[in-house]
């Protein structure tokens, strides 16, 4: 009779993933009493408990970042935050493809660097673009940047420099600037292989291509400022109220809506539109005053008119929040 196994397989599974991350032991167990060699120069380093305040500071640099991809490429761009994650220096460049764009960052008054790095999709996908493209992305795997492409990593490195430094500018001034670059990840040897790593990822969409960049933060660069960055949100939630209500406002007043006039109203029925043709009239209850919708919410009234060659809206009513209109009809505007 064969014998009931001692494990599951959820539960192998589990021994395996933890053996795999380092966190079950595969050393067989010690005598009592025997003592076990510790080198201090190549033991990694433990990262323990959350840094909130960094993830709202990646949380700031994301929509700033977007902002400027599409000044850029002068088109709409998706970007994403990412949750992030830890990992030793030498396991995260095995990660990483050839060519990538390694980007050293220093991190004036902080004592240490940070690296910027963009996947080779992301600059086949902004080179594409800038030139007109619809996005596609070139095989570029295997081959360094050329010029052309060295030329636009520079303007997106600059950017995000410029947007990281304003992201951190309230918890922690500093001035962050392009140091060094490499797009080997064999040559990108700038820390220790046990490094331990704050790995941001940004998901960064470009006419439906994805593809994500990282902000990569050694511990030890940010060590300096743990219990900033470790406060938890309710006890900085007080202090940046003001902050948050003056960014929320601004990033209102960027938004972009679409407007809507009602030029007139009719109601017809079906068995009279189907004998509608080419030349018919329809009668609309056009008084000359219109309603302007935004985004379909009515916030003007005025006249309409032609200024300068334009079909054009004079203002002359702001319609408060709440007032009773007329709801628009959505099959019937002209």
């Amino acid at each position: 009779m064969a014998s009931e196994p001692v494990l599951n397989q959820e539960e192998v599974d589990a021994l395996l993933n933890g053996m795999n991350e380092g966190r079950v032991s595969t050393g067989g167990a010690m005598s009592r009493g025997e003592a076990r060699r510790y080198e201090l120069g190549h033991e990694a380093r433990v990262v323990r408990g959350r840094l909130p305040t960094l993830e709202i500071i990646h949380q700031r640099f994301g929509p700033l970042y977007r902002t400027s991809l599409g000044t850029i490429l002068r088109r709409p761009v998706g970007l994403t935050v990412k949750t992030s994650r830890t990992m030793r220096f030498a396991d995260y460049l095995a990660t990483l493809p050839m060519p990538s764009s390694i980007n050293v960052l220093g991190l004036a008054p902080l004592h240490g660097l940070a690296l910027l790095v963009l996947p080779p999709g992301l600059v086949s996908a902004v080179v594409e673009n800038f030139f007109g493209g619809k996005g596609r992305k070139a095989r570029i795997e295997g081959r360094e940047f050329t010029a052309v492409e060295e030329r636009l990593v520079a303007m997106l490195r600059d950017s995000a420099c410029n947007d990281l430094a304003s992201a951190w500018s309230k918890v922690h001034p500093m001035r962050i600037d392009c140091v060094a670059s490499e797009c080997n990840p064999q040559f990108a040897n700038v820390l220790p292989a046990n490094e331990a790593l704050l790995v941001a990822d940004f998901e960064v969409d470009i006419d439906g291509n994805n593809d994500s960049l990282q902000v990569v933060m050694p511990f030890a660069t940010v060590e300096p400022l743990r219990e900033v960055l470790g406060a938890s949100v309710q006890e900085q939630r007080p202090q940046d109220a003001e902050r948050w209500a003056v960014s929320l406002r601004e990033e209102i007043a960027d938004a972009e809506v679409e407007l809507t006039t009602v030029v007139g109203r009719a109601q017809v029925r079906l068995s009279e539109l189907l004998d509608f043709r080419p030349g018919d009239i329809i009668p609309c209850d056009f008084t000359g005053r219109v309603t302007v919708y935004a985004e379909d919410v009515p916030v003007l009234r005025g006249q309409f008119g032609v200024s300068r060659g334009q079909q054009s809206v004079k203002v002359e009513e702001r319609l408060l929040r709440g007032r009773s209109i007329d709801t628009p009809p959505v099959t019937t505007r002209q």
